[in-house]
């Protein structure tokens, strides 16, 4: 990966975390589902990308340890802040794809809104050789639209969106400069389309993989989870 942009995609999260609040959004808003893929307990559970910690906090009731990670320390430090309280997560600032990931040690493996900055063919066949056998694999990542009839969803949608922000976010105001640092990151975001996302999680790395596309994430997206359970062979 250009290291160049890792270092804006660092640079562009330390901003948008300065300016973080707690609310409503399109990730959390998928966050009870994503639990329900999960085992009811773990042992131990990989969070990469977590932000300001708001999932690995999920995870933490139901796992004896989370190790969450993200690129952006002052990501970090905003989710150790609001995290205190939980003493099994670890939260570690650093780079998935420099890391030399432990063979079958996690129960599961989470990532949300993130895969899309990093390369899946390089990154997928470490996951999942991290899972313990019959360990899971759960993502949540936006997606490019890839005809008009992936854009239908939008009729609905769309509303629902809208509705949701004016219901769940009346407190909440974003800062000319938080809008400033999302568009900013937004810029330069690239993303999959679903049939290129099955192509390239389940060329023999991830068999047996479930993709499901959810309706509008944004002007231009969607929302998908994939889902796969390591195999006990």
């Amino acid at each position: 990966m250009d290291e160049s942009l890792t270092s804006k995609i660092r640079n562009d999260f330390d901003k948008i975390a300065l300016h973080d609040q707690e609310g409503w959004d399109h990730n959390n808003h998928y966050h009870r589902f994503l639990l329900k893929q999960l085992p009811i307990r773990c042992k131990t559970v990989l969070d990469i990308g977590c932000g300001t910690g708001e999932f690995s906090r999920l995870l933490a009731k139901r796992a004896d340890q989370v190790i969450a990670m993200d690129l952006s320390s002052k990501m970090i430090e905003v989710a150790k802040q609001r995290s205190k309280q939980y003493v099994n997560i670890d939260f570690q600032v650093g780079d998935v794809l420099q890391l030399q990931l432990p063979v079958e040690q996690f129960d599961a493996i989470v990532s949300i809104a993130t895969l899309h900055h990093l390369p899946v063919e390089e990154l997928l066949p470490n996951l999942k050789s991290a899972l313990k056998p019959g360990g899971r694999l759960v993502i949540l990542d936006l997606l490019e639209y890839e005809s008009l009839q992936d854009s239908l969803s939008d009729v609905i949608a769309v509303p629902l969106n809208w509705l949701f922000q004016i219901l769940k976010n009346r407190h909440i105001k974003a800062s000319p400069e938080a809008v400033k640092a999302m568009r900013e990151h937004l810029r330069t975001d690239k993303y999959l389309t679903l049939s290129q996302a099955a192509v390239a999680s389940q060329s023999k790395v991830l068999p047996g993989l479930v993709l499901i596309s959810f309706g509008q994430e944004s002007d231009l997206t969607s929302a998908s989870a994939g889902f796969f359970e390591n195999s006990c062979s």
